[in-house]
């Protein structure tokens, strides 16, 4: 054994762990480790240039995941990548940079998690991000950028949106944002590289003498003392690197970054977790709370293609994902005067609307009937917590002026097989318009749990429990209706042919008239987005709380956690910025402490 000591040891160099590292390690007296399974790949293009980024899917730079069969999905099983690599999934993710709104971090406020209000979190989340065009105030080491318009699709989508009564101008960071909009990219405007915590935050922090970096390390346990008083202290962490056991004390505190589906995993095989779990595998139990990997939450989502005519300006990037060496061979040239596909995201043209139709007090009494369904009894769940999420929920399916679901438009072919992984582009010579549509604020809640006591990563039960909650298809299917809806409105249809070629397992044109038929087609074709929260829930223990307003882990001290996973109520789109908000957020906290 080789023991080493630091102030701070933070569990999972991801988006989370690498800002905490950086801000932490500004204080010079302060002793900061970051300890990465994957490895450091900040020089690598598939990381650096933003076409690039589904290069890295099933590689060793992803964990590799998949669900238990989902009963709500036709008992599928669905495969998902989480960032393994420094930087986390911001190292491979899809660059979309969009803020939640104030309804959703005011409601974590008012579960009891006091200071997690939109007006304080809105500031730390502008900490972490510059955008000239979005924000001329923020000067945040992520930078932003807006794609040029070289086509005239952005143009006719906006028309279309107008045409159907919604805005498509507004303060998308402002917290109160509803309607049609162009989502910037986490890409440097001057570099057109990706812009990510390995970059942004990491490298300029990089020669302090007081940060210490570990990749290709794996955590195995956090390490605890248990003073003759009875209370429970986190001391450090014990890690596999090199082939060798090592132990790393932490003079203050641990903080585990690792992730919604791997923070829980730590903490469970570190005895922290439901103690008759954790008695079943053989993990001595530390901490008994059931609620640890509880409250998981994760946007579903649906798509549809349309064959699109081939109207000059107009251009899709179908060729480019058929591998054409043509198209690739142009978008390479593009790219070198940072320009073409491969220097954006391709999904900047969005919608966050509100639930179809605009007056949702005609259907309230419909709503409320599925509202008032069962409320599910999974293992460590407070129903306490569930009913207010449900009144969460309800306040927003009824409002006019928030969104219940999130559109993306995509110039080209898009989707996802039925087992979640990204679909091939059909072959032939078409062109496809896409719509992706994500529920911005499911009810179906589930786990995740170790299976066994080693640190495998399939010895995992994941199961997000996808539209287990009647009102989940309700609302995803009367959007995906307002999908095909958007489809058929003017200009875009002008531009679409209906009675073309469509994405596998679509119905014919004028099908989704049918409610029945849209939540069919959502039971069949839906998967689950990237966006996973709420295993280690910050709120009150008693409501399925597992860390409290300060994200200290209930039922010891030195412990926090500090990731996605401690958000209780899912943002309503791409996780990314409110990430980094609640990083810089937990920054200020703990450097109040120092």
């Amino acid at each position: 054994m080789v023991s080493t000591e630091f102030d701070y040891v933070i569990v999972g160099g991801g988006l989370a762990g690498i800002v905490l590292a950086a801000r932490l390690s500004e204080e010079s007296g302060t002793e900061v480790l970051v300890i990465e399974a994957g490895k450091d790949q900040t020089v690598d293009p598939r990381v650096n240039v933003p076409g690039m980024w589904p290069a890295l899917l099933r590689t060793e730079s992803a964990w590799d995941f998949k669900t238990v069969p989902q009963p709500g999905l036709g008992g599928r099983e669905i495969g998902f990548p989480q960032g393994r690599l420094l930087g986390g999934s911001s190292a491979l993710n899809g660059l979309a940079f969009t803020a939640t709104s104030k309804a959703n971090v005011d409601a974590w406020g008012q579960l009891g998690n006091q200071g997690w209000v939109w007006s304080s979190f809105y500031e730390s989340m502008r900490q972490s991000y510059t955008s000239p065009s979005q924000d001329a105030d923020a000067q945040g080491p992520i930078r932003l950028s807006t794609p040029e318009e070289d086509s005239e699709w952005p143009k006719i989508w906006k028309e279309t949106l107008i045409g159907l009564g919604f805005s498509t101008t507004g303060d998308q960071f402002s917290g109160d944002f509803c309607g049609g909009l162009v989502v910037p990219d986490s890409i440097d405007p001057l570099t057109k590289q990706r812009s990510y915590a390995g970059n942004a935050y990491l490298e300029p922090a990089r020669s302090r003498p007081n940060l210490n970096i570990w990749t290709e390390t794996q955590a195995t346990k956090v390490l605890f003392d248990q003073p003759g008083s009875g209370t429970v202290v986190a001391t450090g962490v014990q890690v596999a690197r090199g082939g060798e056991t090592k132990t790393v004390r932490a003079r203050k505190e641990v903080i585990v970054t690792a992730g919604t589906i791997n923070s829980p995993r730590l903490l469970e095989l570190s005895g922290v977790g439901d103690a008759k779990l954790l008695k079943s595998l053989g993990i001595p139990v530390v901490v008994d709370n059931p609620h640890v990997g509880e409250n998981l939450q994760n946007h579903p989502m649906c798509t549809l293609s349309f064959e699109a005519h081939n109207h000059q300006g107009f251009e899709t990037i179908d060729k480019l994902a058929r591998q054409d060496p043509t198209a690739i061979s142009a978008a390479m040239e593009a790219y070198a005067n940072q320009k073409g596909p491969f220097s954006r995201s391709g999904a900047n043209l969005a919608a966050q609307l509100p639930t179809p139709p605009l007056k949702p007090e005609d259907q309230a009494g419909e709503l409320d009937t599925f509202l008032q369904s069962k409320i599910s009894d999974s293992r460590g769940e407070a129903k306490s917590f569930a009913k207010l999420h449900e009144s969460f929920v309800r306040s927003i399916i009824t409002s006019s002026t928030q969104a219940t679901g999130c559109y993306i438009a995509i110039p080209g072919f898009a989707g996802a097989t039925g087992d979640g992984w990204m679909a091939p582009a059909p072959s032939g010579g078409e062109n496809y318009f896409t719509l992706t549509v994500l529920l911005a604020h499911p009810l179906s809640r589930g786990s995740v749990h170790v299976t066994h006591s080693s640190t495998d990563a399939s010895s995992l039960a994941i199961d997000p429990k996808y539209l287990t909650h009647p009102l989940d298809l309700e609302i995803l299917a009367r959007h995906v209706q307002f999908a095909d809806k958007i489809a058929n409105s003017e200009p875009l249809v002008s531009h679409l042919k209906l009675d073309g070629k469509r994405n596998p397992g679509a119905p014919p044109a004028g099908s989704f008239a049918d409610l029945g038929t849209a939540k069919d087609y959502v039971r069949k074709t839906a998967v689950g987005a990237h966006h996973f929260t709420g295993t280690c829930s910050m709120m009150p223990k008693d409501l399925g709380g597992v860390v409290d307003a300060q994200l200290r882990v209930y039922g010891c001290r030195n412990l926090r956690v500090c990731d996605a996973s401690i958000i209780p109520l899912t943002p309503r789109t791409n996780p990314q910025a409110t990430v980094y908000g609640v990083a810089e957020h937990a920054a200020k906290m703990i450097r109040a402490d120092l």
